[in-house]
């Protein structure tokens, strides 16, 4: 059982954000759901169509062998999908090849997919044996590829390893948990963060970025007044605002077993609504789109977006003078969305001895010396690799410090989630943001969506 997004909400965690001890608040609060894909519409489809049921086989496959911590066998090929098609993708090939001459025992054949082909063919491929050995996949899909069998356990590998949350962060770990199975090992964590000009602050009198709703408040009042007239941009595909703004205000996607959606209660219209407002104040332009594009020209001064924007900001705009640190507090507490990339181990790598083993060996190697991969802009899960020179001289490295780890809201392990998400409270932040329904009653026709789907794939994945 997943435990409920923020402690003020009923449940074994109920309390003020004060009351919580940090390990309960970094395992308790920081689950949530988010994404939009077709993993879930292609894994209904493959439910429908015959074979194996979504529940995926009784007794999930493990290697023969308990994994030691190290490969010994014959030469072998393995093969790695991921998605890492960006900026990102250089740092994932140095790993690999890292990895190659450090265990020339095992071959790596590595392809790089854009992450919705990945997910939408990953199922039929590694059933035909033709897919994967090992995959990269976000925290918020493990679940689905869990419950159709895809993946497979890795209990013993972190068991061999000795592997447990203090190596990483209570909540990533927890987060590749399902059904009480362990699917996922985290390569890294990713986040929204606050993103400001620095000339634009200074010149209306500011030094950082503000961290609360009101110094929020008077950084956009200051800066309208130095003649920038929208000074935050906020884009109606900014679901992960709403998100970081529902665990605020001490909301949840889904209730704590994960049957009810609840992200239309009193802290998700606070959380749309002041996304809204945004816009009927002046803030924000009524139609942003590419925020990106606008923070880079000088159309905004602030804007929250997710860590890829540090190495474009590099690529395509070298020498900006900007600043960089976390989501602001608008609600009662800290809270920003984040995930997760994972190594999944397939049932396709288990079909031979060798080849389960060098995989394990793969992801363990890969988990160890994920230091190299601070470069993609992400920051790494693993908490000696964020010790490391290579991560510490980042621009990111401000965001992993304990009390901004601590306010992580990652995502809830409901198989099926991202077709959820897409057709409900993301339409929902869409329709509000654009001013064509008020915040309540959009979020009240999405939760019925929501709801609807949950019921469904619930029996659809016999959970």
């Amino acid at each position: 059982m997943t435990p409920s997004l923020h402690p003020a909400r009923s449940g074994p965690d109920s309390g003020g954000p004060a009351a919580q001890s940090t390990a309960r608040r970094a395992v308790g609060r920081r689950h949530l759901l988010a994404g939009a894909g077709i993993a879930g519409t292609a894994l209904t489809a493959a439910a429908c169509s015959g074979g194996q049921s979504v529940g995926g086989p009784e007794a999930p496959p493990s290697a023969a062998e308990p994994f030691s911590g190290t490969y010994d066998g014959p030469d072998v090929t393995i093969t790695f999908w991921n998605g890492f098609t960006g900026g990102d993708g250089p740092y994932m090939k140095q790993l690999v090849a890292d990895f190659t001459a450090a265990n020339p025992a095992i071959t790596v054949e590595q392809s790089s997919l854009e992450w919705p082909d990945l997910y939408s063919k990953v199922v039929t491929a590694t059933d035909a044996g033709s897919g994967p050995d090992v995959a990269a996949m976000h925290l918020d899909q493990l679940a689905s590829f869990a419950a159709r069998g895809t993946i497979v356990p890795l209990d013993d590998l972190t068991e061999s390893l000795g592997l447990t949350a203090s190596d990483f962060t209570p909540a990533v770990w927890q987060g590749g948990v399902f059904q009480d199975r362990r699917y996922g090992i985290p390569l890294d964590m990713f986040t929204v963060a606050q993103y400001w000009s620095t000339p634009m602050l200074a010149a209306a009198g500011l030094e950082s970025g503000p961290a609360t709703a009101e110094e929020f408040a008077a950084a956009t009042t200051a800066l309208q007044g130095s003649g920038v007239a929208t000074p935050l941009w906020i884009s109606p595909d900014n679901w992960q605002i709403f998100v970081s703004l529902l665990g605020q205000f001490g909301g949840s996607l889904y209730s704590e077993d994960l049957t009810t959606a609840t992200f239309g209660d009193e802290a998700g219209v606070a959380a749309l609504t002041w996304m809204r407002d945004l816009v009927v104040r002046g803030v924000s332009p009524s139609d942003a789109t590419d925020l990106a594009t606008a923070f880079k020209n000088g159309s905004s001064a602030i804007i929250h977006e997710l860590l890829w924007l540090i190495n474009d900001i590099e690529d395509t705009a070298d020498g900006m003078e900007y600043g960089i640190g976390p989501f602001p507090m608008i609600g009662d507490a800290p809270g920003v969305f984040a995930n997760s990339h994972h190594f999944a181990l397939t049932k396709q790598a288990d079909a031979d001895e060798d080849r389960g083993q060098a995989a394990r060996m793969f992801i363990s190697w890969m988990s160890e010396n994920s230091a190299t991969w601070a470069g993609s802009g992400n920051i790494p899960a693993r908490a000696s690799a964020r010790q490391d020179e290579a991560f510490t001289q980042r621009r990111q490295a401000p965001l992993a410090s304990e009390d901004v780890l601590d306010s992580f809201l990652f995502l809830q392990q409901v198989p099926g989630s991202r077709e959820i998400a897409a057709d409900s409270y993301q339409r929902a932040v869409s329709r509000a943001v654009l001013g064509e329904e008020e915040p309540e009653a959009a979020l009240a026709a999405a939760v019925t969506t929501a709801q609807e789907m949950l019921d469904r794939n619930r029996e659809l994945y016999g959970i």
